[in-house]
């Protein structure tokens, strides 16, 4: 998960992840860690910050198991400032969008 790093994501913000979600999962994730890096950078590009982004990793961490594109073309069906406020209020808001 040190890959994190690249992102501004501390050694404690990983370990806040590890200790938040099963072995199996993070070991999908380090397995598909470009994909999960394009998300991470487009989330960025949306304006959506490095604490949200723990957050999801955290509580919806299956978000980083969909593609860049597909987040894209989910993402762009809605309006984008609502979906900012909704994350940034609650990432559990990402239940309520329909991938």
């Amino acid at each position: 998960m040190e890959f994190l790093m690249n992102f501004g994501f501390s050694k404690e913000d990983i370990d806040e992840i590890v200790n938040n979600n099963e072995k199996n999962v993070l070991a999908n994730i380090v397995l598909n860690k470009k994909n999960v890096s394009e998300v991470i950078k487009y989330l960025g590009e949306l304006g959506i910050g490095k604490s949200t982004v723990k957050e999801l990793f955290i509580y919806q961490i299956g978000i980083f198991f969909r593609t860049k594109d597909e987040i894209e073309s989910v993402f762009d069906e809605y309006e984008m400032d609502s979906i900012l406020k909704s994350l940034t209020y609650d990432v559990n808001t990402v239940d309520l969008i329909e991938f």
